[in-house]
């Protein structure tokens, strides 16, 4: 994909069908048959069909309750995250855990639930309940960035509820802007090896709610001219960097780990001269509200005669940023880093390199075009 739009039929062959896998992908059962998955699809499509009208009305003081019984029962069908654990020992290395290693596991979980929960809520905020949902700490260096005339970027990483930042921003009267897939590409991404009919319509509903928000939507897999335009009306564009799209990628070091990570909120930058604030979400567990954490923006740091490390250098710095909020809240972060690991397959550019192997791996070819005929569907 291209700064501006996606190529225009010219390039490779068309690929496979949506999901279709490479040459010898077989899921060793099929998704409609396995039984951990069904329990998952049955109790995900309760929560967002007659459990949502529950959800919603419900005291918000139910909420961690809820998401500790509802958190732990997954982390149970998960065997007690065993892969998310690697995932932890694989960030940290040498380097000591804020907490227990099963405290974070834990809280992991709780909080992945709690997160989700709050997407049936969608619907119920508005500009008059927002403050009893979230707080903006570092709303002044947005208004600062706004005040220039040349829009800002608000950069994220999947992280926390950082879909919080949309309701939170768009609430309080910002023009908000998010460039992300809508949630139904994922049942053409993962066809053969995740996809069932009652996820497809788990995934249509999420996407129903998240329509409902104060934010304009610009599909990753569509023309991005509208990401563009946004900035130049001085409006904020949210995206996260740590997506699997995107042709071009540069090596980054989060926390003790390195990360390949899409080069185009770079390019955005640079070529919209616009700000560019890091922004994270953070609720402690057993805390009633998210904080949305707006800092300081970055400053752009030019290398003379090497764009390609002048983009490294940049993403780097904005990554270092990152890389400290990671470190403090772990459980923020590791189911993010759990699906990255479970899609890999299909990732362009897997996210890390330290993967254990996967004689199914796409190559970059194959998982262009599969991401690309997926993208095309939505």
């Amino acid at each position: 994909m291209s700064d501006e739009q996606q190529p225009d039929g010219v390039g490779p062959p068309p690929g496979p069908p949506p999901g279709a896998p490479p040459q010898g992908r077989r899921p060793l059962l099929s998704p409609k048959y396995n039984p951990v998955t069904l329990i998952k699809d049955l109790g995900g499509l309760a929560l967002y069909y007659p459990g949502q009208k529950l959800v919603s009305r419900a005291p918000r003081r139910l909420l961690d309750p809820v998401s500790t019984v509802g958190g732990d029962f997954v982390r149970w069908l998960a065997a007690n995250g065993r892969e998310m654990r690697e995932e932890l020992r694989l960030l940290f290395r040498d380097r000591p855990l804020p907490k227990a290693e099963g405290q974070i596991i834990r809280d992991t979980y709780r909080e992945a639930m709690f997160n989700e929960i709050e997407v049936l809520r969608y619907p119920d905020l508005n500009p008059g309940t927002i403050d009893g949902t979230c707080i903006i700490e570092g709303r002044e260096h947005l208004d600062a960035a706004l005040a220039r005339g040349k829009g800002a970027i608000v950069l994220i990483g999947h992280f926390g509820a950082n879909q919080m930042i949309m309701p939170a921003l768009g609430h309080k009267g910002y023009p908000m802007n998010q460039l992300s897939a809508p949630p139904p590409v994922w049942a053409d991404i993962l066809r053969e090896t995740r996809t069932t009919p009652l996820w497809e319509k788990v995934l249509d509903r999420r996407w129903a709610l998240e329509k409902r928000l104060p934010v304009q939507h610009i599909n990753v897999f569509k023309f991005l001219r509208p990401a563009f335009e946004c900035l130049q009306d001085n409006q904020v564009l949210g995206l996260a960097f740590d997506g699997g799209g995107g042709q071009k990628h540069t090596q980054v070091k989060l926390v003790e780990r390195e990360a390949w990570v899409s080069v185009q909120p770079i390019q955005l930058w640079r070529k919209t001269g616009a700000a560019l604030l890091p922004t994270v979400v953070i609720r402690p567990p057993g805390q009633r509200l998210h904080r949305v954490i707006i800092e300081p923006p970055l400053d752009w740091q030019p290398v003379k005669g090497d764009r390609d490390e002048e983009t490294r250098r940049n993403m780097q710095a904005y990554v270092d940023r990152f890389s400290a909020w990671v470190a403090r809240h772990p459980d923020h972060y590791l189911q993010f880093m759990l699906h990255r690991r479970r899609v890999r397959a299909t990732d362009i550019r897997p996210f890390f390199d330290d993967y254990p192997a996967l004689a199914d791996q796409m190559s970059a070819e194959q998982a262009e075009r599969h991401l690309r005929a997926a993208g095309d569907r939505t």
